[in-house]
C-alpha cells in the first residue's frame, strides 16, 4: 500500500514536471519566435537602410557629375549627403561657380550705350566723309563750329605767308576759322572748312545750315592754302581748277588794284566750275578755266548752276549778300559777298 501511494505521488510529480516542462517549452518557443521576429525585423530594417544608403550615394554621385558637367541634376535630385543631411555650402568661389554653372543667367538691365551721333566736327579733317547715321539732325548747330586764329597756333602756321600775311587792313583777330558739314556731288556728307570775317559769321552759319538741310551739293570746301602756288592769284586759280568752294584770301580783286572782299573774309566763291568768272569786255564771253566750258550758257539746266531760281542765290541774298551774277560786266557767277 505504501508502494502504491508512492507510485501515485511519483506520478503526480511526473505529471507536474511534464506540465512545467510543457509550459517552459511553450514559453521558450514563444520567446524564440519573438526573438526570431525581432531579428527578421532588424534584418529588414538593415536591408532597407542599406538600400536607402545606396540610393542616396547614387544620387550624390549623379549630382556631383552634373555639377562637374555644368548641367542641371537629373530627376531633380537635390544635394544631400550620404547620411540624409543637407550638403555643406561650398566655400568661397566654389559656391559661386556651382551656382553659375547650374542656374539660368539672371536678366540684367542693359548698360547705357554711347550716343551713336558725332558730338562735333572737332578733330575731323576737312574732306572727311561722314555717315548720315552719325549726324544728329535735330542738333545741327553742334556741327557749325568757329575758332579764333591766334598768332603762333596751328591755324596761323597753316595760313601765314599764304592766304594771310600781316597788313594794315585785315587784323588777324577779325578772322574766324570755321568747320561745317555739306553734301558733296556724290550726295555724301563731308566736312568743310573756311576762313571768314567774324562780322559775317552768323550769316554764314545760317546760310550753310539751310543749304545743308536742303541737301544742297557743294563739291569741296577747303582753305585755298591747300593749293598754294607761291602767290594768291594763281593759288585762287588752282583752287577754282579743282572746283573748290572757298572764302578768305588776302588778295586784290580780279583786274583791280584794290583789295577784294575775299581779303576781308567777306566773300565766298561757290562751286566755281559750274559758276565761272566771265568777262564780256570784248563783246563776247571770255573765261579762264576750261573746266567751265559747259557752263557759260546759263540756260542749260545743268546741275549746280546758280541762277535766280537756285536755292543758294535765294538764301545768300536773303541774308544781305550780293551775287556776282547780277553784275553787268564781268559776271562772277560763283561769287557772293557782303560789305
Amino acid at each position: 500500500m505504501q508502494n502504491s501511494e508512492k507510485n501515485k505521488s511519483r506520478k503526480k510529480k511526473d505529471s507536474s514536471l511534464t506540465v512545467i516542462l510543457a509550459v517552459i517549452c511553450v514559453a521558450v518557443s514563444v520567446a524564440a519566435g519573438i526573438a526570431v521576429g525581432a531579428l527578421l525585423q532588424q534584418k529588414q530594417a538593415i536591408v532597407r537602410l542599406t538600400e536607402e544608403n545606396d540610393a542616396l550615394r547614387q544620387g550624390l554621385e549623379e549630382l556631383q557629375e552634373a555639377l562637374a558637367e555644368g548641367q542641371e541634376p537629373r530627376d531633380g535630385s537635390e544635394g544631400v549627403s550620404s547620411e540624409g543631411e543637407s550638403l555643406p555650402e561650398e566655400e568661397d568661389g566654389q559656391e559661386e561657380a556651382a551656382e553659375t554653372e547650374t542656374t539660368e543667367p539672371e536678366t540684367t538691365e542693359p548698360e547705357e550705350t554711347a550716343s551713336p551721333y558725332l558730338t562735333s566736327l572737332s578733330g575731323l579733317e576737312a574732306g572727311t566723309v561722314l555717315p548720315k547715321e552719325q549726324i544728329d539732325f535735330s542738333n545741327l548747330d553742334a556741327y557749325f563750329m568757329a575758332w579764333e586764329i591766334e598768332e603762333g597756333d596751328n591755324l596761323y602756321q597753316r595760313i601765314n605767308g599764304k592766304s594771310y600775311r600781316k597788313n594794315d587792313y585785315v587784323p588777324l583777330e577779325s578772322l574766324r576759322y570755321i568747320k561745317m558739314p555739306h553734301y558733296n556731288f556724290e550726295g555724301q556728307i563731308q566736312v568743310g572748312e573756311m576762313v571768314v570775317s567774324r562780322d559775317i559769321l552768323e550769316d554764314v552759319f545760317a546760310i550753310f545750315k539751310e543749304l545743308f538741310e536742303a541737301e544742297y551739293q557743294i563739291q569741296s570746301m577747303y582753305l585755298v592754302d591747300n593749293y598754294w602756288t607761291g602767290d594768291p592769284d594763281t593759288t585762287d586759280s588752282a583752287s577754282i581748277d579743282v572746283n573748290n568752294t572757298s572764302a578768305f584770301c588776302f588778295r586784290m580783286a580780279t583786274g583791280s588794284q584794290k583789295l577784294s572782299n575775299h581779303a576781308y573774309g567777306k566773300a565766298i566763291d561757290l562751286n566755281p566750275q559750274q559758276n565761272p568768272y566771265v568777262s564780256y569786255s570784248s563783246g563776247k564771253a571770255k573765261w579762264s578755266h576750261t573746266n567751265a566750258n559747259d557752263y557759260i550758257d546759263r540756260s542749260t539746266g545743268l546741275p549746280h548752276v546758280i541762277t535766280h531760281e537756285d536755292l543758294a542765290y535765294q538764301v545768300f541774298t536773303r541774308h544781305g549778300f550780293r551775287w556776282g551774277g547780277d553784275w553787268n560786266n564781268p559776271k562772277d557767277y560763283q561769287h557772293f559777298d557782303k560789305n
